[in-house]
């Protein structure tokens, strides 16, 4: 029993050891000043949405043009005129073109919308100014 109460001893006058070797009061009990933080102002994703919205638009055109690409493949296969078959696989050939073109134009904007809304940092104050100046070669475009 006497050691434990060496032993609390101790560890008193070690919690009290601070204050006394430093030779200051103990700190009053006040409440301390309250800063608020400043509050940054949320960056507006309008264009990633845009352009998002852009890219799913082509994507969800390109699936209604590919159909139609194939209903004219149908109809060049069933050609049996053959001045007309010429004009049939062109006109195959582009609508399926289109329809590609519209599908990979589509995926590439939706890419550079998730990267605009989620990976690129943006600038504050970020604007897009052209400046032609003399001391430069040719036009410099800030963003």
């Amino acid at each position: 029993m006497r050691r434990l109460v060496t032993a609390l001893f101790i560890a008193g006058l070690a919690s009290l050891a601070p204050d006394l070797a430093a030779g200051a009061p103990a700190p009053a009990a006040s409440s301390f000043e309250i800063i608020p933080r400043p509050h940054a102002a949320q960056p507006i994703h309008r264009g990633a949405w845009l352009v998002g919205a852009a890219g799913i638009t082509l994507i969800a055109a390109s699936f209604p043009m590919a159909r139609e690409a194939d209903r004219r493949y149908d109809a060049y296969v069933g050609e049996s005129d053959p001045s007309r078959l010429d004009a049939r696989f062109a006109a195959t050939t582009r609508m399926d073109r289109i329809a590609s073109a519209s599908l990979w134009t589509g995926e590439a904007l939706l890419v550079t919308a998730v990267w605009l809304r989620f990976v690129r940092e943006p600038k504050p104050n970020a604007r897009v100014s052209l400046a032609v100046e003399p001391a430069r070669c040719a036009v410099l475009l800030h963003f």
